[in-house]
């Protein structure tokens, strides 16, 4: 005999795996798609050859960024720094570092004359690469 408690019983769980499946399908594609375009480009059968004057190329130097602030103060990852140390500390940098960039970050109230002293010290340290920084102008921003 057989006795009734009133609970029903419990359907099983299933897990739908179809879109887990679909999307680990597509990564391995797009693996093997990677490795084989990566493949074709890297063995093409080319033998290489070898220079005794080449020098091997250095990665971009991270910008030198120098700070002048509206009184005419300057200063160099957050610390001040006076006319000579930022001199020598540019032409330390051009002798380490080949092709070193310096970006000025000015104050709109510094005088051109200050801006220009920054870009001599900078000519003079041997760094030819100078960018400017400045922000984007948006529609309600005022001069």
């Amino acid at each position: 005999m057989k006795f009734q408690t009133g609970q029903t019983s419990a359907t099983p769980l299933y897990f739908n795996v179809t879109s887990f499946v679909d999307i680990l399908m597509v990564l391995v594609i797009f693996m093997l798609v990677a490795w084989s375009t990566a493949r074709i480009e890297s063995d093409v059968g080319i033998q290489l050859p070898t220079s005794s004057s080449s020098t091997p190329r250095n990665p971009s130097p991270v910008p030198v960024i120098v700070n002048v602030r509206a009184d005419g103060g300057m200063s160099v990852n957050q610390k001040p720094i006076t006319d000579e140390e930022l001199i020598q500390m540019l032409g330390k940098l051009a002798q380490l570092q080949p092709g070193q960039v310096a970006v000025v970050r000015a104050d709109r109230q510094v005088p051109y004359e200050r801006v220009l002293k920054v870009l001599d010290y900078c000519r003079e340290a041997g760094i030819s690469q100078v960018g400017f920084s400045a922000l984007i102008a948006t529609p309600d921003s005022k001069n």
